[in-house]
């Protein structure tokens, strides 16, 4: 049985979709069983700060599917990280898991001050010291972030940014992602216990280019508005993320714009397909 956590966000119920559709068993562990949209999905209600609730959602398993917290929200969200990360741990342990596939990010090595980043490096470094097979997933920026501004593209005809307009940073589609992590959970497990995997697109893209890709789809000009650093706290504040969480995501924006943010072993990183403008195009004609 493949387990996923996080089973409503974009990564996990595209995961959720390629294993079912490749004819595999697949259990998704929500919160809210009522924001899956297919119901014929076996499921296990529970929050990944009740132990006992993951150890019972977990049982019966042999391969997992986890990922670090997104919430906003959160007055602390590494130490929320960490306990999650113990909780999955614990849980592991206690049901027999046999393969634990971590989705992380590029960058996930590096220590300092990374922000969001810093919080994929913790769920590694929880999950290190399992004996059973360790799949760490590191991809790059992800082309769905930008979707969160169609509205005010669509509408002002500007793309909000907090990256210089002419700063091009890896990015990929997570749809390919998903389907790569598809492969590797329900593939033939490997003598290998611990196995990262470092993900990127076919090429760097900017800002600009991704203003240029939603001209094309709206047919109009769209302008690239850069967000002052000074501003970056008050502009995720008044979007509702909380003064713990906007610095956390500002110093990884930092960190992005610095350079520091790149693959621990570039030459073995693997380019998945998708272009942006095939990305978006699938996207927005839906």
């Amino acid at each position: 049985m493949n387990i996923i956590t996080g089973a409503t966000g974009q990564v996990g119920s595209n995961l959720i979709n390629e294993i079912k559709a490749n004819g595999f068993p697949v259990r998704a562990v929500v919160r809210n069983p009522g924001r899956l949209p297919d119901k014929t999905i076996e499921t296990r209600t529970a929050d990944l700060f009740n132990v006992e609730q993951l150890t019972e959602a977990f049982k019966g398993g042999t391969t997992v599917f986890v990922l670090t917290p997104e919430n906003p929200t959160s007055n602390d969200i590494i130490e929320d990280t960490r306990r999650i990360a113990e909780h999955y741990k614990e849980a592991i342990k206690a049901t027999g898991i046999k393969k634990v596939i971590a989705l992380s990010c590029i960058g996930a090595h590096i220590g300092g001050n990374t922000g969001n980043i810093l919080m994929s490096g913790i769920l590694e470094q929880y999950l290190d010291d399992l004996e059973i097979e360790k799949i760490f997933i590191r991809p790059s920026y992800y082309f769905s972030n930008w979707s969160g501004y169609l509205e005010t593209v669509e509408q002002y005809g500007v793309l909000p940014t907090f990256f210089p307009e002419d700063l091009k940073i890896e990015m990929h589609s997570p749809i390919d992602l998903a389907k790569f992590i598809a492969k590797i959970m329900t593939g033939i497990s490997s003598s290998e216990k611990k196995k990262i995997y470092e993900l990127t697109g076919q090429q760097k893209y900017s800002s600009l280019d991704v203003a240029n890709t939603f001209s094309k789809s709206f047919n109009k000009d769209i302008i690239v508005q850069s967000i002052p650093q000074d501003k970056w706290k008050e502009t995720l504040m008044s979007a509702g993320f909380t003064e713990n969480t906007a610095t956390n995501l500002s110093d990884m924006t930092q960190a992005v714009i610095d350079n520091k943010i790149v693959p621990q072993r570039p030459n073995e990183a693997i380019k998945l397909p998708t272009t942006l403008d095939q990305y978006f195009s699938g996207q927005l004609n839906r």
